[in-house]
């Protein structure tokens, strides 16, 4: 995908997180609980599952789910970044125990450590002045996004069903992050849209991924769910010609790494199994 595709659809998922950062809170969870309430009420929708017998059979299925990851930046992404959060949906098509699909991440956190990037525009005690003359202090927020193409494997165990056991899944695909800056452009001009540009660390590119868990079927077909672990690693690049802050251009090369606790609901949507008839004189 040329760069400046990649950009203007970064510049879509720029404006969602904006969005998401403004949804009205009653709590210091913010914005995540808004995310993960959506998503609750999309699990909770009547899926349309087939009639099928999982404890004597290994069906071939559609599994749909949503998932969430507790990111620990590792490598150069931890110099950028603390602690983050991420929120996914994704499909995979299960055949027998193998497991084909693509997944979408969207991640988001509010520890910085480059904090320093706005110190050129910042009074002495660490604010900045609006156009009306008046003190404003500016937050800066972690956001991120990944889209790769999954497959895995299911190492079956005997209960509940064969369709339950040990997940392994490897991905491929791409990745970008950046700095957010919450500033208001008719107050603070010099951070309007363009400028913002030239401080926001925007980086992207190849993404791997692997993940190691638990995967719980039911036989019922109510409770399905996996559990584990993942690394990723990001081999990714400055996406700005220039930065504003630092009068250069940023490394060309990163190794972005994260390790994450992941967990993921699924509606499963299974294929019907073939029904032998027989008949009797």
């Amino acid at each position: 995908m040329k760069t400046s595709n990649m950009l203007k659809f970064s510049a879509i998922i720029e404006h969602f997180s904006l969005y998401c950062l403004h949804l009205p809170i009653n709590s210091n969870f913010g914005y995540m609980k808004n995310i993960l309430l959506i998503l609750i009420i999309v699990l909770l929708t009547k899926a349309s599952i087939a009639q099928t017998n999982l404890k004597n059979s290994v069906p071939n299925a559609l599994l749909i789910h949503a998932n969430f990851t507790a990111t620990f930046p590792m490598a150069d992404l931890a110099k950028r970044f603390g602690y983050m959060n991420a929120v996914g949906a994704a499909f995979d098509y299960k055949y027998k125990y193998w497991l084909f699909g693509a997944e979408s991440d969207f991640m988001f956190g509010g520890q910085i450590k480059e904090l320093d990037v706005l110190r050129y525009l910042r009074t002495t005690n660490g604010t900045m002045i609006t156009v009306n003359g008046e003190l404003n202090d500016i937050p800066i927020f972690s956001r991120g996004w990944s889209v790769k193409a999954n497959v895995g494997r299911i190492v079956p165990f005997k209960k509940p069903n064969k369709n339950s056991g040990l997940l392994f899944k490897l991905g491929f695909g791409y990745m970008q992050h950046k700095l957010i800056i919450d500033a208001n452009k008719d107050r603070i001009p010099q951070l309007n849209a363009m400028y913002k540009k030239g401080y926001d660390r925007l980086c992207g590119g190849l993404n791997l991924s692997q993940f190691i868990g638990y995967l719980f079927l039911d036989n019922k077909k109510y409770i399905n769910f996996y559990i584990g672990v993942e690394l990723q690693e990001g081999f990714t690049k400055s996406l700005r010609p220039w930065q504003i802050d630092i009068n250069a251009v940023l490394p060309s090369n990163r190794l972005d790494m994260m390790f994450g606790l992941k967990a993921g609901w699924i509606i499963p949507v299974y294929a019907k199994e073939k029904v032998n008839k027989f008949y009797y004189n």
